[in-house]
């Protein structure tokens, strides 16, 4: 099997840039989460509201549902539990939300969107 070179540098540049951009959003969704994350558990347990959400996916490499997937269950407060057969939706259970439908938007404008840079 043979390796095809590298493309020009700017491309290389471009790459680390996007990495860059996944490590740093991922490092502030773990400061948020792990804040909220806190707040649910020494609030009441009545309060809690956990759920399971479908999230569906933008992104569609192997590589890139896994980076998605990993990054989403290392964050406090969500675990990924399950890709569907078909790679359009990751289920995901929420230690805690009052609106489902922006927490989806939330990871996928975030981790998502910073996955789909690097890993399409």
């Amino acid at each position: 099997m043979t390796v095809s070179p590298q493309p020009a540098s700017a491309s290389a540049g471009a790459r680390v840039s996007g990495w860059l951009r996944v490590a740093a959003t991922f490092s502030v969704e773990l400061v948020l989460s792990t804040w909220a994350t806190i707040r649910a558990v020494v609030a009441p347990p009545e309060r809690l509201r956990p759920a399971i959400l479908a999230v569906p996916l933008a992104v569609r490499s192997a590589p890139g549902i896994t980076l998605f997937a990993s990054m989403v269950t290392l964050t406090p407060g969500t675990t990924s539990l399950e890709v569907s057969e078909d790679q359009s939706t990751l289920f995901v259970h929420v230690l805690d939300t009052d609106a489902p439908d922006s927490t989806i938007a939330a990871l996928k404008s975030s981790l998502e969107a910073r996955t789909q840079e690097v890993l399409p």
